[in-house]
């Protein structure tokens, strides 16, 4: 199939960004809207916390299907407004860093050997740039439920389920600072978050959805995981040098 097409929904699991999304019931339940207050003042009020997750995508266009999967895993430390996180796909690994406002993120391929694509973070907060915040900010807006207390690996936890809305999901967008062109369209969009029912914090978030552009669409999930909040981490940055960046991010 077109492989710049499955980067495209790839790109788009990996952001939601600049994307539309069709609008279902947009009820919002008054327990799952505090339950969600409390989780992100828990996060804003964590300093530190360690993230992994697993990225899959289904992709079909001409009656030929594709799949694709990735992991990542990462660490943040919000007190010194650094972030690091590894991503690993199809075997091969690429390390990215924030620091205060600018990420590093390692570029792949023959055309990003040993460069660093540099790119600003814009964000009037640091701390909801970071994997946890986001993942809460899409249940911002569109519907939103109080699922009850559920197992999840053992413990109990606070299950929240939300379909958000194009408005939210474009305030998502500008929280990466970046855009998809030619504007993809998300269906069927639904987030999942798991909540410790004590810290109020997020233990786990599934997102799934169902992304189209002209004859090309695409079927896709993220499933993050949070633990070690609060626990005596740090973020060492290695030495960049001037001439192993690009100023305008990685090509492609």
């Amino acid at each position: 199939m077109d492989r710049p097409a499955l980067h495209l929904a790839v790109a788009a699991c990996i952001l939601l960004a600049g994307c539309s999304v069709l609008g279902p019931d947009q009820t919002r339940e008054e327990r799952a809207v505090e339950a969600l207050a409390d989780a992100r003042e828990a996060v804003n009020d964590t300093d530190t916390y360690r993230f992994e997750g697993d990225l899959r995508v289904v992709a079909t266009a001409d009656g030929r299907t594709e799949r694709v999967e990735a992991s990542l895993n990462g660490t943040v430390d919000a007190a010194e407004r650094r972030m690091h996180s590894t991503t690993v796909r199809e075997g091969e690994a690429s390390e990215s860093y924030v620091v205060d406002r600018t990420a590093y993120r390692e570029c792949g391929g023959p055309m990003g050997m040993d460069m660093w694509g540099v790119e600003n973070v814009t964000a009037d907060d640091w701390r909801v740039a970071t994997p946890a915040a986001r993942q809460l900010a899409l249940l911002e807006s569109g519907s939103l439920s109080h699922n009850g207390t559920r197992t999840l690996d053992g413990r109990e936890a606070v299950l929240l389920v939300g379909r958000p809305t194009t408005d939210g999901l474009t305030r998502y967008q500008e929280r990466r600072d970046r855009s998809l062109l030619g504007g993809p369209t998300v269906d069927d969009a639904e987030v999942r978050v798991w909540l410790d029912p004590e810290t109020r914090r997020p233990l786990r978030s599934a997102v799934q959805f169902e992304v189209s552009q002209g004859g090309n669409s695409a079927t896709a999930t993220v499933d993050m995981r949070f633990a070690d909040y609060g626990s005596d981490l740090s973020v060492d940055v290695p030495v960049i040098p001037d001439d192993r960046t690009w100023g305008t991010g990685c090509p492609g």
